[in-house]
């Protein structure tokens, strides 16, 4: 047996300090206690507060947003990305993310990544992915594969399933990054979008999907989609919709924000700033509205690799409690990302730990600063 002891165990959906002690067997949550067990092996005893390992519910593997032109490096060479998401997921394992649920690449590489990283070969966080996403030939997204036609996207979704992909996403409105599309316009059919929806529901498995806000998002609800990815032009109504709904918001903040972000690389690209700036100038009040309206939200780094604490930062600058902000890279990003046995130190669960400073529902900013990282019993930092 192996145990992380520190002054306190931070437990997410309970907002309460219980027990100092997290004891891991056979890579699972055994307890949390007050005392060490005896004879066992400590993976860290000292100052700071444990809570569980960090969910990052969405992110792409080999891409660098701050390099610019995404869509290229999509294209690119699949061992070159492959190489690129080796040293980008080292990075989130080590900033303290142990899960992250994937959104898309070409060549089906992030299914090839999750094997590598299940044999123990790639030093990663535990990778949820789903194989290729899905966006016409005129959508925003469309690097090497477009999917057109009901039952082209049935399809579609048939062969990432069999191929093992954990979730099924879409694009359901242009983006930034892009000139395809727009923030609000749905670049699939309203029977496109029921055909992916309502085939991965049928094979048991969850949609995400890439919808800033109009009429795009409006359709996703409404076809009934899981998660909806970024939402950063929600206005009231649309806001009420995702509200009568089971689905989560999941929301990407620095890769808006950050000088590292899209800015980073794209400052000559006059059509892509002025996205930035157009979603720029919606999110806040998207995010304050989500936030009122009580919806269970979760965050995702967006391939700002190690920056998951900053987008709980971003979400308590935009209203969340403290509490809130945890929750949304640890029990409620789990549960948002299917997450199976992530997101809690519950017995029996993933033995995922990270130990930051300071109580982290004190002070936000110390999940930025983690002290010791801990995957399936591992010390990895």
């Amino acid at each position: 047996m192996q145990y992380v002891s520190t002054d306190g165990v931070y437990h997410p959906d309970g907002e309460t300090v219980d027990g100092s002690v997290v004891c891991i067997e056979d890579g699972e949550v055994a307890a949390v206690r007050d005392s060490p067990p005896t004879d066992a092996e400590a993976l860290y005893d000292g100052p700071g507060y444990a809570l569980p390992g960090f969910v990052d519910a969405h992110s792409h593997g080999p891409i660098r947003p701050g390099e610019g032109d995404q869509l290229g490096q999509m294209r690119a060479d699949p061992a070159v990305q492959a190489v690129r998401a080796a040293n980008n997921l080292r990075r989130d394992l080590r900033a303290g993310t142990t899960t992250m649920r994937t959104m898309g690449c070409e060549h089906r590489l992030d299914l090839r990544l999750r094997a590598s990283e299940r044999t123990g070969e790639l030093d990663a966080p535990r990778l949820l992915p789903c194989g290729g996403h899905l966006t016409p030939t005129n959508g925003h997204g469309h690097a090497l594969t477009a999917t057109d036609g009901p039952e082209a996207c049935r399809q579609r979704v048939r062969e990432l399933l069999a191929a093992g992909a954990h979730h099924v996403k879409y694009f359901a409105t242009g983006g930034v990054s892009s000139g395809a599309g727009s923030l609000d316009r749905a670049p699939y059919s309203d029977a496109e979008a029921e055909a992916i929806v309502s085939e991965a529901h049928r094979q048991g498995v969850h949609v995400a999907t890439h919808a800033h806000g109009g009429a795009g998002a409006r359709q996703a609800i409404e076809a009934g989609v899981d998660t909806v990815e970024h939402a950063a032009a929600f206005d009231a109504e649309l806001v009420d919709l995702l509200a009568g709904s089971d689905a989560h918001a999941v929301g990407t903040f620095s890769i808006l924000h950050d000088p590292s972000g899209i800015v980073g690389g794209d400052a000559d690209d006059a059509d892509v700033m002025a996205r930035v700036e157009e979603a720029r100038a919606s999110e806040r009040e998207s995010w304050e509205r989500l936030l009122d309206a009580d919806i269970a939200v979760a965050v995702g780094t967006d391939s700002m690799h190690g920056n998951l604490a900053d987008e709980a930062a971003h979400l308590v600058d935009y209203g969340a409690s403290a509490e809130t902000a945890v929750r949304a890279i640890t029990s409620e990003a789990a549960r948002a990302a299917r997450a199976a046995r992530a997101g809690t130190l519950d017995p029996g669960n993933r033995g995922d730990v990270v130990v930051v400073p300071e109580h982290p529902a004190e002070n936000v900013a110390t999940l930025a600063e983690p002290v010791a990282v801990v995957k399936n019993g591992e010390r990895v930092v």
